[in-house]
């Protein structure tokens, strides 16, 4: 007793001294490296190609690279097998049994006096194979069909995750492009500033500006270059929010080429809706959790219906005082559970409580989608307007810069006057080319609705 009392003892100290000695700073410091060698690993070879970074090439990088697809692969791997469990329930459980027994003598009856007789074999080897086959099983058959439903909503949830990050992508892309345009138009404004500032200082040496002008003019110019240095602190923050998506170290610099491949959508309102209600991830994921509360309907009804198995068996003795060394067996078995203060009626009401959740969870999801429908079939067609507005104004500006430019050949206008006009002339034609690129995240965002997600030229879209 004093023995198993120490044992324990030594072993509560063990593990004791096992959790305490975790260094946890060690462990975090050692993770971190990996994982920055790692994540600079897979940046370093993807901005080793030449390739340039257009959006087909930023969706391929993040659909190859992205934690969350990877995730959901994992997901959809764990129902596969989680599926094939379940298929093993079919099949027959065969076990094996061996025993050896070796006694320092063999085990003997008293007769009388000094006299006995051997009861058995001192060593004896004992040997069993039992197989058991179920026969009717309902709730086996239901069981498996719920995990393949399980496998199906995966696939969906894998296929719809991928969607979303291709999404995501998209948006953050034309994003970047933006934020680039709109530097474009901030230099153009602050070179505008900055000849207004000299105009003014020459003013002011001759006495035809006051302090507050000069002021004035100082305060544009500095609103001016904080502009460029908020638009750059915003391009990099975009970036990084792409490169993480796709993957890759957020620290990194990247150009980005100019492409807009996304198509416009045709049809009409209603045949926009039809179409996510045929195609979106979303509801085939919702079609299937009506089906597994289907099966679970089906589980509780089979609770009250037998279970018939057939089993099979053959042992074998070494024992030589046996008369049958050898015994077979065959035979069929039934289980039926009896209600137990009715928890199976209970077990099928809820389950068909269940089920008209499923439904109704269905057909709100349904109308959820029909109203981002709407949204983005209106969404698209305020993008083509804005774009429409745009070019109107880039034009009008075109003739206007024409006229002023002239007029400045004649003397009749100051540089800092056409430099503005200029400024103003580089804004129009940056907004017409973020209005395309706000019609393209639009266009993004409907095709994303009707399940039909734009994953670049050589993905499937309809996975």
């Amino acid at each position: 007793m004093r023995n198993s009392g120490l044992l324990v003892l030594f072993f509560f100290f063990f593990f004791v001294q096992g959790c305490a000695t975790f260094d946890g700073l060690l462990v975090r410091r050692t993770d971190a490296s990996e994982f920055l060698s790692k994540i600079e690993e897979r940046t370093a070879a993807v901005l080793a190609s030449d390739e340039k970074f257009t959006l087909d090439r930023c969706l391929r990088i993040a659909l190859d690279n992205n934690l969350d697809m990877k995730t959901a692969d994992l997901e959809k791997r764990v129902a596969t097998l989680n599926r094939r469990i379940a298929f093993a329930n079919f099949l027959p459980k065969i076990t094996f049994d061996y025993k050896s027994t070796e006694l320092n003598n063999a085990p003997a009856t008293a007769l009388f006096g000094s006299i006995s007789t051997p009861m058995q074999d001192r060593i004896v080897r004992d040997t069993a194979v039992q197989a058991q086959m179920p026969i009717f099983a309902p709730s086996t058959w239901f069981l498996y069909a719920l995990h393949q439903r399980g496998e199906e909503i995966s696939e969906a949830a894998a296929a719809y995750t991928r969607q979303m990050i291709a999404l995501q992508v998209t948006g953050l892309y034309f994003q970047c492009l933006a934020t680039e345009e709109s530097r474009r138009m901030l230099e153009a404004q602050h070179a505008a500033a900055s000849e207004l500032m000299k105009e003014a200082a020459a003013y002011y040496g001759e006495g035809m500006v006051t302090d507050a002008d000069i002021a004035q003019v100082r305060v544009l110019l500095l609103v001016r270059e904080k502009a460029l240095e908020f638009n750059a602190r915003a391009r990099e923050r975009c970036l990084a929010e792409l490169l993480t998506v796709m993957g890759l170290a957020p620290t990194a610099s990247i150009e980005l080429e100019v492409s807009t491949p996304l198509e416009d959508i045709e049809g009409t309102l209603e045949d926009w809706v039809g179409e996510t209600l045929l195609h979106h991830p979303r509801l085939a994921i919702a079609d299937r959790l009506v089906a597994i509360e289907k099966e679970k309907v089906r589980i509780a009804i089979a609770a009250f219906l037998p279970s018939l198995a057939g089993f099979a068996g053959r042992s074998h003795s070494s024992n030589s005082y046996m008369t049958y060394p050898y015994i077979s067996a065959v035979g069929f078995a039934g289980l039926m559970t009896v209600f137990n203060g009715f928890a199976t009626v209970n077990d099928y009401k809820v389950a068909r409580s269940e089920q008209k959740k499923a439904f109704l969870n269905r057909e709100q999801e349904s109308l959820a989608l029909m109203l981002e429908v709407v949204r983005a079939y209106t969404n698209v067609a305020d993008a083509q307007v804005n774009m429409e507005l745009a070019q109107a104004v880039a034009s009008a500006m075109d003739l206007r810069l024409k006229e002023e430019t002239a007029k400045m050949r004649e003397g009749l206008l100051r540089p800092s006057e056409i430099l503005d006009t200029t400024a103003q002339h580089n804004e129009a034609q940056v907004n017409v080319n973020n209005a395309y690129y706000q019609k393209q995240v639009m266009t993004a965002i409907a095709r994303n609705v009707l399940g039909i997600t734009y994953q670049g030229k050589e993905e499937d879209r309809n996975e």
